[in-house]
C-alpha cells in the first residue's frame, strides 16, 4: 500500500508541476499571439532573454538531465530524487502563485486546448512507460513540449483562419448598404476609427471593431458574431505585424475607404524595414475601388511617396501648408480639458473638442473629411466634434486622491510618447511623474528612440519611474538630473505608486502596466 500511496503522491505532484509548467508556457506564447516572428523579438530584450535563461526554459532542464545521466539505476533513489524534485517545484509554484508572480495564460479555447493537449500527451508517455526516468526528461523538455504544440497547431489554426476569413467574407456581401472604412497605421488608428464612429453616428448608424481588435482573424470573428443589417457604415482597425495581412484583411472588407494616420518605426523589429512597414501599410489604399476614398497624412513623408499611384479619389490633412493637404489644420491650442483648432476645408470650421493634447486634432481630421464626403453637414461636424471621446488608456485624465492620472498606457510608440510628454508639460505647479516600461518592437532604433525619449523625459518631468529592464540603461543615459527609479517587482511598485496619493502631482503612465497597479489607480 505504501508504494501504491506514493505514486498517487507522485501523480499529484507532477499534475500540479505540469500545470505551472504548461500554463507559464503558454502565458508567454500567448502573450506574443502564438507567433514565431515575435517571440524571436521578444528574445532579443532584455526580460526576453531572462525568461529564456529561466529556472523552465534552461536552468531546470540542464540539473534534470544531469540527475539523468548521472543518477545510478536505483529504483529508490530515483524513487526519492523525483519526490524531492516536484516538491521543491510545489514550493517554488505555491511561493510565486502567493506572491502573485505564478505566470498563466488569459482563458480562451486555444489556450484552454494547448495546456491539455500537453499535459494529455505527458500523462500518456508518464503512464504508458510508467518509468521515473522518463518523468526526468518530460520536466526537462515541457517548454519545449508546449512549444512543438503550439507550432504545430499552427496548421489547423491556420485553416480555421481561412475559413473563417471565407465566412465572414460572405457575410459581408450580403449587406449592399454598408459602406466599409478602414483604419491603419503606425499610431493614431484606435483614436481615429472611435472619432469617426462618434462623428458619423450623429447622422448613420456606425458599427466598429472593438477596441484594439485589428488582425484578420480577430475582424473575422467580430463579423460572424455580429448582424450588420440595421447599419450604414462599419469601421474596421486595420494592425499588421508582416506584408500581406492588410490586403487579406482588405480582401475579406472590402473598404471603400480607407485612413492611412502615419508610417514610422513601429514595428519595426517584425518588419525589418521602414519601406516594409510602408509597403504593408499602403496596402489598404491599394485596395480601395476607383469610386473609393484614401486619406492621409500629408506631413508625413512616407504616407505622401505612393499617393500619386491611387486610382480612387485622395484627401489629405496635416499641419503644414507646403504639402498642399485638403484638410489644413491651424491655430490648434491645447486647453488643459479641451483642444480648439481651426480646419480648412473647403471653408473655414473651428473646432473645439473635449479631449486632450494638441496632436488629437490629426486624429479628428481625417473624421472631418470622411464626414464631408459623407454628406454631414459643418455645423453637424463642430455638433458631434464638440462631444467627442477619446478610447480607454488614450490620455485618459482622473483623479487618484490629490494627483491626476493622465492614462496613455494603450500607446507604444515614439509619437505617441512623444505627444503625451507635451500634455504632461503643459501642467504648472504640481510635481511630474513619468511610470514607463519603455516602448516596443522598434528594432535596431529601439536604443536611439529610448535615449531621444529620455532627454524629452528629462526635460519634462520631476521623476521617471522604469518598470522594465528592457529599456532602463537607454532611458536614463540622457534623462539628466532628474530622480529616477527602477522597480520591476508589481507588490514594490504598487507600494511607491500608492505614496502619490496623498501628493499633488501629475501622473502619466505610458505603455502596459501590471494589472494589480491598473486596479489600484481605477480605484
Amino acid at each position: 500500500m505504501s508504494i501504491l500511496y506514493f505514486n498517487i503522491t507522485i501523480i499529484i505532484l507532477w499534475l500540479l508541476s505540469a500545470l505551472a509548467d504548461y500554463g507559464q508556457s503558454c502565458y508567454v506564447w500567448q502573450l506574443k499571439e502564438y507567433r514565431l516572428d515575435r517571440l524571436r523579438d521578444y528574445g532579443s530584450t532584455l526580460s526576453g532573454k531572462k525568461f529564456f535563461h529561466s529556472r523552465l526554459v534552461f536552468k531546470r532542464p540542464l540539473i534534470y538531465s544531469a540527475l539523468f545521466l548521472l543518477l545510478p539505476l536505483n529504483l529508490n533513489l530515483l524513487n526519492i530524487t523525483l519526490a524531492v524534485m516536484l516538491l521543491i517545484d510545489l514550493a517554488y509554484n505555491l511561493k510565486a502563485y502567493l506572491g502573485r508572480n505564478l505566470l498563466h495564460p488569459k482563458f480562451t479555447v486555444k489556450s484552454a486546448a494547448l495546456i491539455f493537449i500537453s499535459l494529455i500527451i505527458e500523462g500518456i508517455l508518464f503512464l504508458f512507460f510508467f518509468n521515473y526516468y522518463l518523468i526526468l526528461i518530460l520536466l526537462a523538455l515541457r517548454w519545449f513540449i508546449f512549444s512543438a504544440i503550439a507550432i504545430i497547431a499552427k496548421l489547423p489554426t491556420y485553416i480555421a483562419k481561412l475559413i473563417y476569413l471565407k465566412i465572414a467574407e460572405k457575410k459581408l456581401l450580403k449587406f449592399n448598404q454598408l459602406i466599409i472604412i478602414g483604419v491603419t497605421g503606425s499610431y493614431g488608428k484606435t483614436t481615429v476609427k472611435n472619432f469617426l464612429t462618434q462623428i458619423l453616428s450623429g447622422k448613420y448608424k456606425v458599427i466598429m471593431t472593438p477596441e484594439n481588435i485589428n488582425t484578420e482573424i480577430g475582424i473575422a470573428k467580430f463579423i460572424i458574431k455580429n448582424n450588420f443589417s440595421d447599419y450604414n457604415i462599419f469601421a474596421v482597425e486595420m494592425g499588421t505585424y508582416k506584408i500581406g495581412e492588410i490586403a487579406k484583411i482588405c480582401r475579406m472588407v472590402k473598404p471603400k475607404i480607407g485612413v492611412l494616420t502615419a508610417i514610422s518605426e513601429q514595428h519595426l523589429a517584425l518588419l525589418g524595414t521602414i519601406k516594409n512597414i510602408q509597403t504593408a501599410k499602403y496596402e489598404l489604399l491599394r485596395s480601395l475601388p476607383e469610386d473609393g476614398l484614401a486619406l492621409t497624412n500629408s506631413d508625413n513623408k512616407y504616407c505622401r511617396e505612393y499617393l500619386a499611384d491611387l486610382k480612387c479619389q485622395i484627401k489629405t490633412f496635416g499641419f503644414n501648408n507646403e504639402f498642399n493637404p485638403n484638410c489644413l489644420i491651424k491655430d490648434a491650442i491645447a486647453h488643459e480639458n479641451k483642444i480648439d483648432f481651426t480646419v480648412i476645408n473647403n471653408g473655414q470650421i473651428n473646432i473645439s473638442a473635449p479631449v486632450i493634447g494638441v496632436h488629437n486634432s490629426l486624429n479628428i481630421a481625417p473624421a472631418i473629411l470622411i464626414g464631408s464626403f459623407l454628406n454631414l453637414t459643418d455645423q453637424e461636424i463642430i455638433k458631434a466634434c464638440d462631444k467627442l471621446k477619446l478610447p480607454p488608456r488614450v490620455l485618459q485624465a482622473y483623479a487618484y486622491g490629490k494627483s491626476l492620472i493622465l492614462d496613455d498606457s494603450y500607446n507604444a510608440n515614439p509619437e505617441g510618447f512623444s505627444a503625451a510628454l507635451n500634455v504632461l508639460a503643459g501642467y504648472r505647479g504640481r510635481k511630474k511623474i513619468v511610470i514607463t516600461r519603455g516602448m516596443l518592437e522598434l528594432g535596431q532604433s529601439s536604443r536611439s528612440w529610448h535615449e531621444i525619449i529620455g532627454k524629452k523625459i528629462g526635460q519634462t518631468a520631476d521623476e521617471l519611474i522604469i518598470i522594465s529592464e528592457d529599456s532602463a540603461s537607454d532611458l536614463k543615459k540622457n534623462a539628466g538630473d532628474i530622480k529616477i527609479i527602477i522597480e520591476i517587482n508589481p507588490e514594490k511598485l504598487l507600494e511607491i505608486i500608492k505614496n502619490f496619493k496623498s501628493d499633488n502631482c501629475v501622473i502619466l503612465l505610458e505603455n502596459r502596466l501590471p494589472e494589480k497597479i491598473n486596479h489600484e489607480l481605477k480605484v
